[in-house]
């Protein structure tokens, strides 16, 4: 097993990431609470076995957990959806110091992250991401957000789980689009903060999908790695180190509002979003085509579902003015000048936004 430390100004935060730590160490003790501390699980319905491992390992380790099955997926990040949690939370006697548990993808962790951020202002929690794109992802850095019609993860706190476990045993049954979803991501990585990350994802990107353990698990944890580095020097996104995060995002987030929450995995619409930002690169100037060509020729053999052929390009136009990243009124985008290095432009056009849609999704 891995561990990987993130030193904070909120507190520390451990991410773990290995084998069979569910059934092993999730009873392991959190710094600060005291002993026969109250465990609540929000699980994934799907995932009640699970649930009921985490909560045996629970008790072992002399915690109190009770457990409620949820059904996850993006509607749950809909306000609506959380009043009832809260009333679970209330009817049971979670206090501020209970521990609240999040076991299941990324959608679900980030609907109870922002649970356990305002639940009586703040409450310790342990994510326990289920999928590859979670566990490399949206499980680390502290942000929870719920969706709004207007946009995805506009309503959000910032609130540090105290442990991530990255239990890549639990990643066996995703399907086929699941892991292309993650893979996405690990992408990203590669290509905004590690050219050698991303030689190694180009050799082997297909035993990753495959699930080899070795591959598979360096991975998810260099990934980790990457993305707590960032985050210990932009913990609440304000000094632009984390911005670069949002590489392939603003279009990404786009197709997933205008396609329809849930057609497209995240990881799904990243990849687009990327191959986007690719060309909009190479349009302003940053990029040259020889380097494009290079991460275009692994991205596109990556198999994604198709968009729509009557895809409404003004309508993924409009929607990236929604993007979190605007100063000024103006969408900031995150781009490359080379494989493993980012420039932000705030310069972009709406003709120059235009002509790269069309580049890509034509």
């Amino acid at each position: 097993m891995q561990i990987i430390r993130l030193s904070l100004e909120s507190g520390p935060c451990e991410i773990q990431v290995g084998r069979n730590i569910l059934s092993r160490r999730a009873g392991a003790p959190l710094a600060k609470n005291r002993d026969q501390v109250k465990a609540f699980i929000f699980v994934d319905r799907r995932l009640v076995a699970l649930g009921r491992q985490l909560s045996g390992a629970l008790c072992k380790g002399g915690w109190i957990p009770q457990m409620f099955p949820i059904t996850a997926g993006e509607p749950l990040k809909e306000m609506k959806r959380l009043l009832p949690l809260y009333g679970s939370l209330l009817s049971k006697g979670a206090d501020r110091e209970s521990v609240i548990f999040a076991l299941g993808g990324g959608s679900l962790g980030d609907a109870i992250g922002f649970i356990a951020g305002t639940y009586m202002r703040g409450v310790s929690w342990v994510n326990v991401p289920t999928t590859l794109l979670a566990q490399v992802d949206s499980a680390i850095g502290g942000k929870t957000a719920v969706n709004h019609s207007m946009g995805k993860n506009l309503i959000g706190v910032f609130h540090q789980p105290a442990r991530v476990i990255c239990d890549t045993s639990l990643l066996k049954s995703l399907s086929i689009r699941d892991r292309i979803s993650g893979l996405g991501e690990m992408m990203k990585y590669a290509l905004i903060l590690d050219r050698k990350f991303f030689d190694m994802l180009q050799r082997d990107w297909r035993r990753i999908l495959a699930l080899e353990a070795g591959p598979t698990e360096k991975a998810i944890a260099h990934c980790a790695a990457l993305k707590a580095r960032v985050v210990e020097k932009d913990e609440r996104d304000v000094a632009g180190a984390r911005e670069d995060l949002n590489f392939g995002h603003t279009v990404g987030h786009a197709l997933e509002k205008v396609a329809g929450y849930g057609k497209l995995r995240h990881g799904e619409a990243v990849l687009w979003g990327m191959r986007a930002a690719l060309a909009l690169s190479t349009i302003r100037g940053h990029l040259s085509d020889a380097e494009r060509e290079r991460a275009e020729s692994v991205l596109r053999l990556i198999r994604v579902p198709s968009l729509p052929r009557r895809l409404d390009l003004e309508a993924v136009l409009a929607a990236t003015h929604f993007d979190k990243k605007k100063q000024a009124g103006r969408v900031r985008f995150v781009l490359l000048k080379k494989i493993g290095q980012t420039v932000a432009d705030s310069g972009v056009s709406v003709p120059e936004l235009r002509r790269a849609l069309e580049d890509t999704f034509r």
